[in-house]
């Protein structure tokens, strides 16, 4: 149902919020974007997380939401045996083979947005909601939200080679963009808005803990994070030639303990959004996959990084390309943790310099959501909307 913003308490917006789960990264955006619209007056109803049959939704997510929070099987990267790499033609036989299971997560897409009745409906780049608007044609705003926009603007800088991963980014990120107003890109460094293609540049949402964290403190561990529970062996073996270096490793291991300790040096964690916080503040250097919303938060905390991308996932090869062009810190293949003397050596990140960028952010976004629910949603996509995103990227 369409209806016109509410008027009231200085235009007070109903969102709904559908999130990919993939990561963390896409759901951190989501909660630090629900404190911003809160403390504006505007309110999130409802939040629609699309994620794999094998994922679950974080239980610090949902306690971050008064607000419902739903679950849909959305399409998600598929990794070997080992959980190390992702396998890309393995992903794309999964993703056709549960056709009719993301039917099935359109419908109950529609259902909330009927449901809930939204002003705007912000998508943090879960696919689900482009093809929704593909076969759906919402009367309602969107708008997109996420750092892989960027890959849409011409200062961004590719990793060179692979100009077929390049074209499949591009063209994956205008499919889950389908429909939107205004698509919002998160990125490390300011550069021009492309207000021809709705495109406005956007610094890192980054979650309130953040700003809370003291940073003034080092301690001598090393902070890990590993998105595939199938780097540990690395980190282990890494620790068993250095283990007088106190590593602080967190994974997504479902059967695993809150925490193990692995010996006196060595301890791993459940994912944890403060106890991790608080670590990466007080921790000397941070080793991570290469999750925008990790180096994002490293760098505000003035913590040097070395990122490792995850094998098989072009998309973190390029935030690690571009991670060492804002000057967080060093990439490797491996996490071989010797790398990171590199940037430890240098000195911290230039904190100083991207607090500003963040700040300067904080009102834009509240902004961008208010203007697009003002703003007449255009008619149906048509027939050759798909041919168009490909023709585009």
């Amino acid at each position: 149902m369409s209806h016109p913003p509410r008027t009231g308490d200085a235009m007070a917006l109903r969102c709904l919020f559908v999130v990919q789960g993939e990561g963390r990264g896409h759901l951190t955006q989501a909660m630090a974007l629900r404190r911003m619209l809160r403390d504006a007056g505007h309110r999130v109803a409802g939040v629609v997380v699309g994620k794999s049959d094998d994922q679950a939704v974080p239980a610090f997510f949902r306690a971050a939401f008064e607000a419902p929070v739903t679950d849909v099987e959305s399409p998600g990267f598929v990794s070997d045996d080992a959980d190390r790499s992702v396998r890309p033609w393995a992903t794309l036989r999964r993703a056709l083979g549960r056709t009719p299971t993301y039917w099935r997560s359109l419908s109950a897409l529609d259902a909330a947005i009927k449901r809930h009745d939204p002003d705007v409906v912000v998508n943090f780049f879960e696919p689900l909601m482009g093809l929704y608007a593909v076969t759906h044609s919402p009367s309602v705003p969107v708008v997109a939200v996420a750092h892989q926009y960027m890959f849409l603007h011409p200062a961004y800088r590719f990793p060179s080679g692979r100009r077929d991963k390049r074209w499949a980014a591009r063209a994956f990120a205008r499919l889950t963009a389908c429909g939107a107003s205004r698509r919002l890109a998160l990125s490390l460094y300011p550069a021009p808005d492309r207000s021809q293609d709705d495109l406005a540049v956007l610094p890192p949402l980054l979650r309130p803990g953040v700003f809370r964290q003291p940073q003034d403190r080092s301690e001598p561990f090393i902070l890990v994070y590993i998105l595939n529970s199938g780097y540990a062996d690395e980190v282990i073996r890494w620790h068993e030639q250095n283990p007088t270096v106190p590593l602080h490793c967190f994974w997504d291991r479902p059967d695993a303990a809150p925490v193990e300790a692995y010996d006196e040096t060595l301890t791993f964690h459940q994912l944890d959004d403060e106890k991790f916080l608080r670590l990466m503040a007080r921790c000397r250097g941070f080793v991570s996959t290469a999750g925008f919303e990790s180096i994002a938060e490293a760098m505000y905390l003035g913590t040097p990084v070395q990122v490792v991308p995850v094998e098989g996932h072009y998309e973190q090869r390029c935030n690690a390309v571009d991670a060492v062009r804002a000057g967080a810190g060093v990439r490797s293949t491996q996490f071989d943790i010797g790398h990171l003397r590199a940037a430890l050596d240098r000195g911290s990140t230039p904190e100083a310099r991207f607090q500003a960028w963040v700040r300067q952010g904080r009102r834009r976004f509240v902004r961008e959501l208010e203007a697009a629910a003002r703003r007449p949603v255009a008619g149906s996509l048509g027939p050759r909307v798909a041919e168009r995103i490909l023709e585009a990227a």
